[in-house]
């Protein structure tokens, strides 16, 4: 027994140890931010045990070889795309395809953000899918109609009927000659057997894991993940949006959208740096990429597409960065759909402004979340939302999508949240796209979801009780660790 007690006394003394000898770490990873900074030291002290090994596991930002090799692979890939693209364009450019002026209005941006965020290009015809099994269906039209290749990348990959489904179609288009690589997350897609993709292999299909874990390594990467979603077929036509591969998507609301046109060589882009990243095979042939002024088929479209690919390898996120534009330019609606909602203090004062300008600020989330510390954490900021003049509906049911409504002709889709993670762990990728008959059409997908939402009132918020209050607290002062 005593024994016992002396070995229980000497790790606690340990941990006490370690935590002050982490102080240092906590201060130089997290500074200029220091709710973050304060959140992971009462976290140490209160919990010394657990705080280490989550801080050492998860919080620490300890990318930088990571980064390096990453901006080394980019800035390599870079030279071979930036000939691809003379190719292209020396063959003779519609006008319609040419860069038009940014939805989103940048003066300058700095070296990070600007590589991230593509120039705006027309030519384009991008078809609003509102739900998943919609998404489901393109991609197998998708997979089906490919003659050259096939591109795939997404953050989970389930062991399911979806995920098998999907693999065994693309087994099939590999036997039949196209080209097929798969990108997948690692820690994602965790939950996938090991040999799920030999059958693909097998074909001379291609399939790789994103950042694979290397737990026992100095430097765990479990934090960095790609949680990008796209599919790309003869570079030509594409599939975005935040459905990943499995079931379980179909009971939730979520959205997609398919590309076709010129806007598809921005994705193609973000998919060959992502996969020389992973596998050190470029793929920066003129075949992969769109000659066409226009859609698939030759006709000129008329949406303006801008995409923007983030990652904590940047020190300005773009993803980030180009929302807090985009929040702050908006002059007459802005609505947003996010599946887990826990703001920074920029945006929340941006979100805030709009108000005040006298925008329609709506914001929709989930009554019901798959993250359910998320949810506890975004509540602490209605009250302060709603005293601005923000509106916000929960939706009866798991919102998965991300989605924002800026004015009358603009619109944002793509696989970021607003939260911590997608502003700055994750690799996220997102399209603005200027298109008055989509903006119209996700309008009313938006009006669909509120018909289904539940509309939180200022009274609602201001009367609920103090336990609730102090477990919502609770969360909100763990989120910068979430």
């Amino acid at each position: 027994m005593y024994l016992a007690d002396y070995i229980v006394e000497i790790f606690w003394v340990l941990t006490w140890v370690g935590a002050v000898l982490t102080v240092p770490s906590v201060l130089c990873q997290r500074a200029g931010r220091p709710v973050a900074a304060l959140s992971w030291l009462l976290a140490l002290f209160a919990l010394p045990g657990v705080a280490l090994v989550a801080w050492w596991l998860f919080g620490r930002t300890h990318l930088r070889r990571k980064r390096r090799h990453r901006r080394w692979a980019s800035e390599s890939i870079a030279r071979s795309l930036a000939q691809t693209r003379r190719l292209i364009h020396g063959a003779g450019e519609d006008p319609v395809a040419v860069l038009q002026p940014p939805r989103v209005r940048v003066g300058f941006l700095p070296p990070g953000p600007q590589d991230a965020v593509f120039p705006a290009t027309g030519g384009n015809r991008v078809d609003l899918l509102p739900d998943a099994a919609s998404v489901h269906q393109d991609w197998l039209r998708l997979v089906e109609g490919a003659r050259h290749h096939l591109h795939l990348l997404f953050y989970i990959w389930s062991d399911d009927a979806t995920g098998r489904g999907l693999r065994d179609l693309l087994v099939v288009r590999a036997r039949q000659g196209v080209s097929v690589r798969v990108l997948y997350d690692a820690v994602g897609s965790l939950g996938l057997p090991r040999g799920f993709f030999d059958p693909l292999k097998a074909q001379g299909g291609q399939a790789a894991a994103f950042m694979p874990l290397h737990l026992l390594a100095a430097t765990p990467t479990l934090n960095f993940r790609n949680h990008r979603k796209l599919l790309i077929a003869d570079g030509r036509r594409a599939y975005t949006g935040g459905i990943n591969v499995g079931d379980k998507y179909l009971d939730w609301r979520d959205i997609g959208i398919t590309i076709r046109g010129p806007g598809v060589n921005q994705l193609q882009e973000v998919f060959v740096d992502d996969w020389y990243f992973s596998t050190g095979e470029e793929v920066t042939g003129g075949d992969y990429f769109c000659e066409l002024s226009g859609d698939a088929d030759g006709l000129p479209g008329e949406a303006v597409c801008e995409t923007v690919a983030s990652g904590p390898d940047q020190t300005f996120n773009a993803t980030r960065e180009m929302v807090f534009l985009a929040v702050t330019q908006c002059r007459r609606r802005l609505w947003i759909a996010t599946s887990y909602f826990v703001p920074d203090s920029p945006l929340l004062l941006a979100l805030r402004s709009a108000a005040y300008r006298g925008v329609d600020t709506r914001l929709f989330v989930p009554a019901r979340s798959d993250a359910r510390l998320v949810r506890r954490a975004s509540r602490v900021f209605y009250k302060e939302l709603m005293e601005s003049g923000v509106r916000i509906f929960e939706y009866q049911g798991m919102l998965h999508t991300k989605a924002m409504l800026l004015d009358e002709s603009t619109v944002l889709v793509g696989s970021a949240n607003l939260d911590t993670r997608s502003f700055r762990l994750n690799f996220e990728l997102s399209t603005f796209i200027t298109d008055v008959y989509l903006n119209r059409q996700l309008a009313e997908l938006l009006r669909t979801v509120e018909a289904r939402s539940r509309e939180i009132s200022l009274e609602e918020v201001r009367r609920t009780s103090m336990l609730t209050r102090l477990e919502d607290g609770l969360a909100h002062l763990l989120s910068p660790l979430l």
